[in-house]
């Protein structure tokens, strides 16, 4: 339930003005707004938008908020925008809360944002995937090269995708890393230890050169059948096309300690 206020700005650089300023102010909407957040649900209609944002403007003022962009990633017609929202967590302590947001003008939802809940909650919380699979949407070079060893469970591959440097950042704070062969090494031994890979079904693929951003379904955590959930992940490549860094915005509980 984090409503980042830079988000109208995203959706105007994609050149839709009029959803923009229905964002910042619902009154003034002359085009339909739909927006789907992790705990709200999907938000559409300018009475319910307008409640929303005057709640979550509350909201942010209570946790002493603030907002850092970590990198927003154009494609055709579609941005995926991350952030960290500093801010109080469940016990009170301040926390760096990793948000992604992405803006897909062709959808009937255009504004689809992620984020774990479990530093808000102090647990995960499931939720319905926003859009569908589409058996299209294929990430290029290291990327997909990295999804497929996370399906078949392969740590070695797994790991041969990143730089020997390269970053892995989990969905439930910005400290949330593992860096290095050796980290990422045990990370996905780890993960993989339920008895398998884990099902990615990709929905969405935003690139730029630099950046891969992906939306999926998860459904399938090794041995285990989970309840379809939707999530988004950013990979970012180095010069020589290995992955440098992987930021992970999901609510997915694992099957693994």
């Amino acid at each position: 339930m984090v409503w980042i206020p830079q988000i109208p700005d995203l959706v105007g650089r994609l050149g839709a003005a009029e959803l923009a300023d229905a964002l910042r102010d619902p009154a003034t909407a002359t085009v339909p707004v739909a927006l789907d957040d992790p705990e709200a649900g999907r938000i559409s209609g300018v009475a319910v938008l307008a409640a929303w944002l005057a709640v979550q403007d509350t909201w942010r003022a209570e946790r002493k908020a603030k907002i850092e962009e970590v990198a927003v990633t154009f494609g055709e017609g579609r941005a995926v925008g991350e952030w960290v929202v500093r801010l109080e967590g469940a016990e009170g302590e301040r926390v760096g809360l990793p948000v992604a947001v992405a803006v897909d003008l062709a959808s009937a939802l255009p504004v689809r944002i992620h984020h774990s809940r479990l530093p808000l909650l102090g647990r995960h919380a499931e939720r319905r995937p926003m859009v569908r699979p589409d058996p299209s949407a294929r990430p290029s070079g290291a990327v997909g090269a990295y999804l497929a060893a996370l399906g078949a469970g392969d740590t070695a591959a797994a790991v041969a995708a990143f730089a020997p440097d390269g970053t892995f950042r989990g969905p439930a704070a910005d400290t949330d890393r593992c860096t290095g062969t050796a980290e990422l090494t045990e990370l996905h031994d780890t993960l993989f230890s339920a008895g398998g890979g884990i099902r990615l079904s990709l929905c969405t693929v935003t690139e730029d050169g630099t950046r891969s951003a992906f939306e999926y379904v998860v459904d399938r955590w090794g041995g285990a059948e989970l309840p379809p959930q939707p999530g988004l992940a950013v990979c970012v490549r180095g010069g020589d096309g290995l992955i440098t860094s992987a930021r992970v915005y999901d609510d997915v509980q694992a099957p693994v300690d």
